[in-house]
């Protein structure tokens, strides 16, 4: 049959050729080097995963060197994303051994797939391909991964999104440095992941309960050409992202730990807190961490943080936040600093970050400065 070159092949080769392409800037990126050998990895896999469907598109399955073409690539992704996640969250991360036992799944469906190829190609007679890929029970091994993929796609995104979650957390009660990343970025890429999830499951229950994989491979074909998509999205977001390298010596505080503090220590705390912001304005240093703060106050972390969590109802980050704006406004109502610009005198309050500033303006008041500053100098 002769070879058509379509638009859906196009687009899936189009795909590849970028995730290759991603996968070398991100192995040669100075930033985030270990996280993004993970991703690099990652994206490299969904660029063979993609090739499958070239296979049969361009109709190479019925050619002897493409016949049972070993490409077990997907067991490789979950790890491979979950390990990602864990090297950008986890400072002086480190690769260890036991960690390879994460990849075991991928080993031997790689070295199955292997052995059914190199057994195959000795003949060119694809009839006795065939019966020697049925004596493998090749078809119902790759139905299992398939399964397995799905199983292992749940537990990866559950234990990945719990180490993303646990580093907000930290964050936002530990950090005010509205430059230092918190990751949002990464949500979408969960959400994705989820899609893929439930596409693979809509698919297998359409073949397995109504055997559309006999009738059409349409279905196949729409998941593949949005993991395509994704090569693109999730390489290049790795890419541009800035180093997350850090030092984590401050505590991870647990928004669910219980907090029974006296009445009269809260109080105590509390009018520290306040007088640290209000006469000494600790929230103009723009890296405040609440590691410095309760050196500052001679106050543990721990109870620092439940103390704002508990009487401002906010994490520490908020917290410093809700100071520095409120200096920002004071300042915009004055006239006196009409001479400044809006950034200045949001860099002179302690923000570090023009984008986060004006999200957190916005959030706050609802309007942005250029707003306010009309609404108030009426």
């Amino acid at each position: 049959m002769k070879n058509q070159f379509s638009l859906y092949d196009l687009l899936i080769l189009i795909g590849i050729i970028q995730g290759i392409i991603i996968s070398v800037l991100l192995l040669k990126s100075k930033k985030n080097r270990i996280s993004n050998k993970f991703l690099a990895l990652g994206v490299l896999s969904f660029s063979f995963l993609s090739s499958k469907t070239l296979l049969q598109t361009l109709h190479l399955w019925d050619t002897n060197t493409f016949r049972y073409f070993p490409n077990g690539i997907e067991l490789a992704l979950p790890p491979l994303m979950y390990f990602y996640v864990k090297a950008l969250v986890t400072p002086k991360f480190t690769f260890k051994k036991k960690d390879w036992l994460h990849f075991v799944p991928f080993f031997i469906s790689q070295t199955f797939a292997f052995i059914v190829y190199f057994s195959v190609l000795k003949t060119t007679n694809f009839y006795e391909k065939d019966t020697i890929a049925k004596k493998f029970r090749f078809n119902d091994i790759k139905s299992l991964e398939e399964y397995l993929l799905l199983i292992s796609l749940m537990i990866y995104l559950f234990y990945g999104y719990k180490k993303m979650k646990n580093y907000r957390i930290w964050l936002n009660n530990t950090i005010s440095d509205n430059t230092f990343p918190d990751l949002g970025w990464l949500k979408n890429i969960f959400k994705i992941f989820v899609i893929i999830g439930v596409f693979s499951l809509i698919n297998n229950s359409l073949d397995i309960f109504f055997d559309f994989k006999s009738k059409t491979v349409l279905h196949w074909n729409l998941l593949i050409l949005f993991i395509t998509v994704l090569i693109y999205y999730l390489g290049l977001q790795g890419y541009l992202q800035p180093d997350y390298t850090f030092n984590k010596n401050e505590i991870i505080v647990d928004e669910n730990t219980p907090s029974h503090l006296a009445n009269d220590v809260f109080a105590t705390i509390v009018k520290k807190l306040e007088k640290a912001m209000v006469v000494d304005k600790l929230f103009l240093n723009p890296k405040l961490t609440i590691y410095e703060l309760s050196n500052k106050l001679k106050t543990p972390q721990r109870i620092l943080s439940q103390a704002i969590n508990q009487h401002f109802k906010i994490s520490f980050r908020d917290f410093i936040n809700e100071y520095r704006l409120e200096e920002v406004k004071s300042k915009l109502k004055n006239s006196n600093n009409s001479h400044m610009s809006i950034l200045g005198i949001a860099l002179d309050c302690g923000f570090n970050s023009e984008a986060s500033f004006y999200r957190i303006f916005k959030k706050n008041t609802g309007i942005s400065p250029k707003e306010f500053i009309q609404k108030n100098t009426k």
